[in-house]
């Protein structure tokens, strides 16, 4: 006896459709207010390449390949990735002189899928010259309540805020304000400082050690961020956005990457 494959659903039915149009009108309403928003700030809205030559830097993004072939006979293939994310590009923007921008980009990210993870799904992201993390924070607040107001309430409930499953989050309630130090000693009791003291060289002896402490399991490979993300999701994701929404800040110099130190 074999495993059977599970059947798609055939989910363009009219009659299964049906139950999904409202999301579609939905997903447009959410759309045009983002859009709307960007304009008044004076944004340009841009579409990127998705194939690109390099995946990116992210350890934990597995990109999907292709193979871009020449439309002649026997001609040059080379490898390409659909991105994970537009941020590549659109930095190449930045700097080129595009002072504000941004991008509804569909995006890839193969080996992921669960409740809050999907394969394939549509990123905002967006860039301002000569603005701080800080700024970004506000954008956030502004952002949120006009893409709130363009849902319709029967889709989130009737709601003042999102929802999902038991816990709820209003955009105008005073937002929360958490560096991610003080979120992993608040929530999972570990200084998490303390074992990367050289940004070039992080303590993954010393983080395991407070992972085992704390009961999180963790693989014999794993390295720093492996561990910091196993804690992190573990431990104190869960307790995040609940009420109000939650930004985190100043995460350890260790795992920089596209972003510049903190003044700080």
């Amino acid at each position: 006896m074999t495993d059977k494959v599970p059947r798609p659903e055939q989910w363009w039915r009219p009659d299964r459709f049906a139950a999904r149009r409202p999301r579609l009108a939905a997903r447009m309403a959410v759309a045009g207010a983002v859009r709307a928003f960007f304009a008044e700030r004076g944004f340009v809205e841009v579409e990127t390449p998705a194939l690109q030559v390099s995946p990116g830097l992210e350890p934990h993004l597995i990109a999907f390949a292709t193979e871009l072939r020449e439309p002649f006979h026997d001609g040059p293939r080379m490898r390409l990735y659909l991105h994970t994310s537009p941020e590549f590009a659109m930095k190449k923007l930045l700097v080129a002189g595009v002072p504000r921008l941004y991008q509804l980009a569909r995006v890839w990210r193969n080996a992921e899928r669960s409740g809050t993870h999907h394969p394939e799904f549509t990123m905002l992201e967006w860039y301002r010259a000569g603005a701080g993390y800080r700024d970004l924070m506000a954008d956030c607040e502004a952002l949120l309540a006009p893409v709130l107001a363009a849902a319709p309430a029967d889709l989130r409930g009737g709601a003042t805020g999102f929802r999902r499953g038991e816990f709820s989050c209003d955009p105008a309630a005073p937002w929360q304000y958490i560096s991610v130090a003080e979120a992993f000693r608040r929530y999972a009791d570990v200084d998490v400082m303390a074992t990367a003291p050289d940004p070039a060289a992080p303590d993954t002896r010393r983080l395991k050690d407070e992972a085992r402490r704390i009961g999180v399991w963790i693989g014999e490979r794993d390295q720093w961020e492996d561990i910091f993300f196993r804690i992190f999701l573990a431990r104190i994701e869960p307790r995040l956005g609940i009420g109000a929404p939650t930004v985190l800040y100043d995460y350890p110099l260790t795992m920089a990457a596209l972003a510049r130190p903190s003044e700080d």
